[in-house]
C-alpha cells in the first residue's frame, strides 16, 4: 500500500472515532436522564389523607375545617418541603404550614387547616404525585380514625400485646364499639372499646418476620359514627438461647468484678436486668450496687457488666453479695451467681513485743548493728587493745625496713673493695 492511501485511511479511521465520540456523549445525557427517572422520588411514596371537614357559617363566612393525615410506603422518613411543589395547597398560597417531614406508616390528624369554604371551595392537598380535594370527605363529627401500639421488635413463639385508640377528630373518643385484631390478615381477635377509646389483644405470632396488624373499628349500632382502620408493623426474631450469668473470682486489692451474662448460640435478641442484692457483705460499704439492662443481639452470644468494689479496711472477714437476673424477654438456666470478698489480713505492728526500755535506748544509741562485736559493754577495752596492736605492726615494720637497707649498704661497700 502507498504512502498517500495509508495516510488517507488513518484520517479516515480517527475522523470516524471522534463522530463516535461525539455521538456517545451527545447520548449520555439522554441515558442518564432515563436513569434518573427510573428511580422514583421519595415524595411519591406518600399519599394526602383527608381525614375530616367541619363546616361552620360565621355571618356571611362559611369558615371550614379540615383535618388531615397521610400515609408512607417509604421504611425511612420522607422530608418535602411546603410550597416545594411536590407538597403545596392546589390554590392560593402553596405553603399554609402542611407537614413538611413524614414518617412511615400511616398518620392521622397531624394536620388543621382552616379556609373560607365559599372563596376557595376546590382547593386540595397536593403531596407527592397524589391529589386529594376536600369534598368527598366526611364530616368531623362521624369520622373515626384507629391508632395502633404495638413493640417493635417482638420474640417469634411468644404472643405481642397490641392496643388501639379510637378517636373521633375534633370531639371526644367514642366509649363504645367493638375493634378486631388480625395478624397478617388470619382470623380476627374482637375486643370491645373501653370508655378511654381504647381496646387491647394478645396475639400469637408464631414465625420469625416481618408481620403487619390491622385494627377495624366497629361502631355501635345507631351511633352514627363510622368505621375505621388502623394498621402497623413489627419485626419478630427468632426464639434466644437461655441466658447464664457468672462472675470472675476476686482477689485482695481487686477494684471490680466483672459479671458476665451469656448464652449458648447467637441466635435472636434477648434482654435482662443485672442486679446485685446484699448477702454478708453490703452495698456502699463492700462494693457499688448495680441495677442494669443488658441487650443481647442477634449474632451476640455474650455482655458484660462490671460491679465496683470498695476498699476494705485491714482485718475485715471475708463476704459475699450476689448477682441476679431478672425480667428476661427469654429463658434463664442460671438466675444467679455469688461474688466472694476474701479477708483482709491484720495490720503487722511497728515494734516487736518484749523488748526492754534499756534495750532500746542501747539500740538507738549505738550506731553499729547489734552484732557488731565492739558494740556492748567492754567495748572502750576492746579498742585500746586493738590500738596497741596496731602501734607494734607499725614499729616492726619500721625495724624490719631499716634492717633491709642496712644489708643492701653493707652489700655494696663490700663490692666497692674487691
Amino acid at each position: 500500500m502507498s504512502r498517500p492511501h495509508a495516510r488517507f485511511r488513518l484520517a479516515s479511521a480517527l475522523t470516524l472515532a471522534v463522530f463516535s465520540g461525539l455521538g456517545i456523549a451527545a447520548a449520555s445525557p439522554a441515558l442518564a436522564a432515563q436513569s434518573v427517572a427510573a428511580q422514583p422520588a421519595p415524595s411519591d411514596a406518600l399519599t394526602p389523607l383527608v381525614d375530616c371537614v367541619q363546616d361552620a357559617p360565621l355571618g356571611a363566612v362559611a369558615a371550614r375545617t379540615v383535618v388531615l393525615g397521610y400515609r408512607s410506603t417509604a421504611s425511612a422518613p420522607v422530608s418535602v418541603p411546603a410550597g416545594s411543589g411536590a407538597n403545596d395547597l392546589t390554590s392560593g398560597a402553596a405553603d399554609r404550614g402542611q407537614p413538611s417531614s413524614f414518617d412511615p406508616g400511616e398518620h392521622h390528624g397531624v394536620w388543621l387547616l382552616t379556609l373560607d369554604a365559599a372563596a376557595e371551595p376546590a382547593l386540595a392537598w397536593l403531596l407527592g404525585a397524589t391529589t386529594t380535594d376536600f369534598t368527598s370527605a366526611p364530616a368531623c363529627t362521624a369520622a373515626t380514625a384507629v391508632t395502633i401500639s404495638t413493640p417493635t421488635r417482638v420474640t417469634a413463639g411468644a404472643t405481642v400485646s397490641v392496643s388501639a385508640t379510637v378517636t373521633r377528630m375534633l370531639l371526644a373518643a367514642p366509649g363504645s364499639g367493638t375493634v378486631a385484631f388480625a395478624l397478617d390478615g388470619g382470623a380476627p381477635v374482637v375486643a370491645a372499646v373501653s370508655a378511654g377509646g381504647v381496646a387491647r389483644a394478645d396475639l400469637p405470632v408464631s414465625a420469625a418476620g416481618a408481620h403487619t396488624v390491622t385494627a377495624a373499628f366497629q361502631p355501635e349500632q345507631g351511633s352514627g359514627l363510622l368505621a375505621a382502620v388502623g394498621t402497623a408493623a413489627f419485626t419478630a426474631t427468632a426464639p434466644s438461647a437461655p441466658l447464664t450469668v457468672a462472675t470472675d473470682s476476686v482477689v485482695a486489692g481487686s477494684t471490680s468484678v466483672l459479671v458476665t451474662v451469656a448464652r449458648s448460640s447467637t441466635v435472636g435478641d434477648a434482654t435482662v436486668d443485672v442486679m446485685t442484692a446484699d448477702g454478708t457483705a453490703r452495698a456502699g460499704a463492700d462494693y457499688t450496687a448495680v441495677a442494669t439492662m443488658v441487650a443481647l443481639a442477634d449474632g451476640q452470644t455474650s455482655a458484660t457488666v462490671r460491679v465496683p468494689l470498695a476498699s476494705r479496711p485491714a482485718g475485715s472477714a471475708a463476704v459475699t453479695f450476689f448477682v441476679l437476673l431478672q425480667r428476661a424477654s427469654t429463658a434463664v438456666t442460671t438466675a444467679s451467681a455469688t461474688v466472694a470478698l476474701p479477708a483482709v489480713p491484720a495490720a503487722t505492728p511497728a515494734s516487736a513485743a518484749g523488748k526492754t526500755h534499756a534495750d532500746a535506748a542501747a539500740a538507738v544509741s549505738s550506731v553499729l548493728p547489734p552484732d557488731d562485736p565492739t558494740a556492748g559493754p567492754g567495748a572502750t577495752a576492746a579498742t585500746g587493745q586493738d590500738l596497741a596492736l596496731l602501734f607494734g605492726g607499725i614499729l616492726l615494720t619500721a625495724g624490719g625496713i631499716l634492717g633491709v637497707l642496712g644489708l643492701v649498704r653493707a652489700a655494696g661497700m663490700r663490692e666497692a673493695r674487691t
